[in-house]
């Protein structure tokens, strides 16, 4: 058992309420964000939230409670911490180009893993940015931000590059596996 899903487990905190309570978190961290620029609570905002996030399906595995209902909500939650990280750069007064396109190519990475799951097609590992990175390199942006705010719009333009050349790469990768089953 994960020695730090161990408590909610033992309290029996319901998973729907961690991955709902991540989201919660994050929402609110980014609404004092918004008014005081604070990169380091914001931080530890993304941290808590990040925490709640990955807990939620071992809590639902081992209390016996993981659902379908669950994966979806989880799924829809990310959706929603996604835009609330990115949007949340735009505070910093960062290129909204990059920022609109790498939310955007944020989205459609994970809309096209989905879709071509429904359609056979297993895209896990394909790409080079997946979730897990992007968070971090939304994390990598903030915290450069603090040393230098160049530095900072430098590393949200490799990060929306690396998006749209993983969505490219996933587009191309369920376009071969179909056509090879044809």
């Amino acid at each position: 058992m994960n020695t730090v899903a161990k408590p909610f487990i033992v309290i029996g905190v319901p998973p729907n309420v961690l991955t709902a309570s991540s989201m919660m978190i994050l929402l609110i961290g980014a609404f004092f964000f918004a008014f005081t620029t604070d990169i380091l609570l914001y931080l530890v905002f993304i941290t808590v939230s990040s925490i709640l996030d990955a807990l939620d399906g071992a809590v639902a595995r081992a209390m016996g409670k993981a659902s379908r209902f669950g994966a979806f909500l989880d799924s829809t939650v990310d959706r929603v911490n996604d835009a609330i990280l990115i949007l949340s750069l735009g505070f910093l007064r960062l290129n909204q180009l990059y920022i609109l396109v790498f939310l955007v190519a944020s989205f459609l990475v994970s809309y096209i893993r989905a879709r071509a799951e429904s359609l056979g097609v297993g895209l896990a590992g394909i790409g080079l940015i997946e979730r897990p990175e992007r968070i971090l390199g939304v994390i990598l942006v903030l915290a450069s931000y603090r040393v230098s705010p160049r530095l900072a719009e430098a590393l949200l333009s490799v990060l929306t590059i690396l998006s749209v050349v993983t969505v490219v790469q996933r587009i191309m990768q369920v376009y071969r596996r179909i056509n090879a089953g044809n």
